[in-house]
């Protein structure tokens, strides 16, 4: 794992020292290594190499043959030993990430990128033919940017090292920066600057001093594409798919860390890491709310150590830890921190801080690799619920009604209820659905405090795709393609794991999003995750047969991470004031917010948690989230 940065320019002038210093000095990050340079005349590349995995120790990229092709990389490579068998001599699975994407890549060019498995952004400069690729892979962990001009091409995984180059405008678009407000995915490819694009998770962009193309080099699977014999053969397979995941997760030099909740996902990664470890211990790290949370009910509940408590003791490689608040600091408290660390801001920073206190854990035990489920329901943990309108879509009538009658009994619903939930529901307009909802009509302000006129101004109103919108208004859909397409698609908000990286000095890795995993669960027929009315059906199945007990794998109550946010939330009421007071004095917060619909939270602040938590996504999401996009853009306006 590693940064690197790039600058080519266009007209032929050399890049010059004091540039590829900006940028080496943009690629800080707690533990990394020092800026290793390739210099090309016109073209300069920086790469800052992190040390997670033994291989790590000998990498050395930019990689650069004698005028050959030049690779940088932020890589962690899976099925490294079927790469390298394929790679032939000289290579082997001893040797650094690197070094062996290098080699597939001269080998293949850009044939090679769907050879490759595990998480990568990379940048591969031929310039024999004056040729440059960017590409990633199909999740999308790690960022990589994108300026061009008619003089000068910029790359880099860290917004922040094209953000510190003179040549490139600090002007914002606007649009994109409401489709953060409003958490809209349709253009994932922009910034919330003008003048850097990203590159897109499965896409490879193709680069000359006189053209650029992007083509995707990997598509979604087709659920029920792969029909194996029996369930048997079905969750065999499924857990060879699992273990192989999480087997090439936990490649560290030190001992290696896992979240674990009181979840299928988690749980399912602890139970396998576990295995495969043994006799080395797996430090197992469940999060402790500190202060009060809202009371359990039948659908929720906001602690998850006494559950975690029962997985842990599953087996005896698990060595498992309850964290609290340390009183440590990385930054994570502070605003401007994440603004000039992550150069945009920060969706639920408070949400993310919560949790550092798990990455300072692991540090003080060694270890700097933590693995976590994150992603799991995407494919994996899928709860199969869209099978309801493909079923009525395809007529088959007596599975429809069959299956109905079974989810209504197990979510305690009337099946006319379960009817209108499941199977009506996904296909409504959105002007029904906003009606059933009682949404206001323009619906992005339901949980984004958005000025009206500055959303029309920007013609927010024209150009959103209300089709896909309404999964984020709880509206489900009646495509499995596009109800998964959304579910991974949220661009930004992966962008943040780099930025926490650098903070924590972390690789956060999530098996569960491992390519294997999504395509082989996402091929798999819908039945295999609804069935009886039980969602969620093959982890539950698998985790089962691997001794996990009943109060986890039987499980239907979502539990929730964080519980004690409102409390903590309360704790910086004055400070909360203070913030939003202060962007009265700011034009272009004042001119993006509703300020006085911030004002209005904050004057009806809950009396309690069990207040708070139906208030959850309002006070958190359009308070916290309109707050940090506030004081990011007055920043951003003192700083222009």
């Amino acid at each position: 794992m590693s940064d690197f940065a790039g600058v080519w320019h266009l007209d032929g002038r050399p890049v010059a020292p004091d540039l590829v210093e900006r940028l080496g000095c943009a690629l800080q990050a707690r533990d990394i290594g020092p800026a290793r340079v390739w210099h090309g005349g016109d073209i300069a590349i920086v790469h800052r190499q992190h040390v997670f995995t033994p291989e790590d120790e000998d990498e050395a990229m930019p990689y650069a043959g004698s005028e050959g092709p030049v690779l940088a990389a932020n890589v962690s490579l899976a099925a490294r030993t079927e790469l390298a068998g394929a790679l032939g001599p000289p290579f082997s699975a001893s040797q650094p990430d690197g070094r062996l994407l290098a080699g597939a890549l001269h080998r293949w060019n850009a044939a090679a990128l769907p050879r490759l498995y595990g998480s990568f952004a990379l940048a591969w400069y031929r310039p024999d033919r004056r040729h440059l690729m960017l590409a990633r892979d199909p999740v999308g962990m790690h960022s990589l940017f994108i300026h061009r001009s008619p003089r000068m091409i910029a790359f880099s995984t860290r917004l922040r090292a094209l953000l510190a180059l003179p040549g490139i405008p600090r002007d914002l678009d606007e649009r994109a920066l409401a489709d953060q407000l409003i958490m809209d995915r349709r253009r994932p490819q922009r910034t919330i600057y003008q003048a850097i694009d990203r590159v897109l998770p499965g896409q490879a962009m193709h680069l000359t001093a006189e053209t650029t193309q992007a083509e995707p080099w990997w598509s979604l699977p087709e659920a029920g594409s792969l029909r194996l014999g029996s369930d048997t053969e079905v969750e065999a397979a499924a857990a060879e798919v699992l273990d192989r995941a999480v087997a090439d997760a936990l490649r560290s030099r030190g001992p290696v860390g896992a979240c674990l909740t009181s979840g299928l996902d988690s749980g399912s990664i602890v139970l396998s890491a576990a295995r495969q470890l043994a006799p080395a211990p797996l430090l197992a790290l469940t999060r402790k709310p500190q202060a009060a949370t809202a009371a359990e009910n039948a659908t929720h509940y906001y602690e998850e150590f006494s559950r975690a408590r029962l997985l842990a003791a599953v087996h005896p490689g698990i060595d498992w830890h309850v964290v609290g608040d340390d009183g440590g600091d990385w930054g994570e408290h502070g605003n401007e921190r994440w603004w000039q660390e992550h150069g945009q801001p920060v969706r639920s920073p408070l949400n993310i801080a919560w949790f550092f206190p798990l990455n300072r854990f692991l540090r003080s035990r060694g270890g700097n690799v933590l693995l976590g489920g994150e992603m799991g329901n995407s494919f994996f943990s899928f709860d199969g619920r869209v099978r309801l309108p493909e079923l009525l879509r395809g007529r088959q009538w007596a599975a429809l009604t069959q299956e109905t009658r079974a989810l209504a009994r197990s979510e305690g619903l009337s099946l006319r209820k379960a009817v209108q939930r499941h199977v009506v529901r996904p296909f409504m307009p959105m002007s029904v659905l906003r009606l059933w909802h009682r949404l206001p009509r323009r619906v992005w302000t339901q949980y984004a405090a958005i000025r009206m006129d500055w959303a029309r101004d920007i013609g927010l109103h024209r150009d959103m795709d209300q089709d896909r919108y309404r999964l984020r208004l709880g509206g489900n859909h009646h495509s499995v393609r596009t109800l998964r397409e959304w579910l991974l698609g949220h661009a930004s908000a992966m962008d943040a794991w780099g930025t926490v990286r650098a903070m924590t000095g972390v690789d956060f890795r999530m098996p569960l999003a491992d390519r294997r995993v999504i395509e082989f669960f996402g091929s798999l027929p819908l039945d295999q995750f609804l069935r009886d009315g039980v969602s969620r059906s093959l982890p539950r199945r698998l985790l089962a047969a691997r001794g996990a007990p009943p109060e986890i794998h039987a499980n239907r109550q979502v539990g929730v991470q964080h519980g004690d946010w409102f409390a903590r939330l309360s704790a910086q009421r004055p400070a909360l004031q203070r913030q939003l007071d202060a962007l009265q004095g700011s034009a272009l917060a004042s001119r993006v917010l509703d300020l006085p619909r911030l004002q209005a939270l904050m004057d009806q602040w809950p009396h309690g948690a069990e207040a708070a938590e139906p208030r959850r996504e309002e006070y958190l999401q359009m308070l916290g989230h309109g707050l940090q996009m506030g004081g990011f853009l007055a920043w951003h306006e003192s700083s222009a």
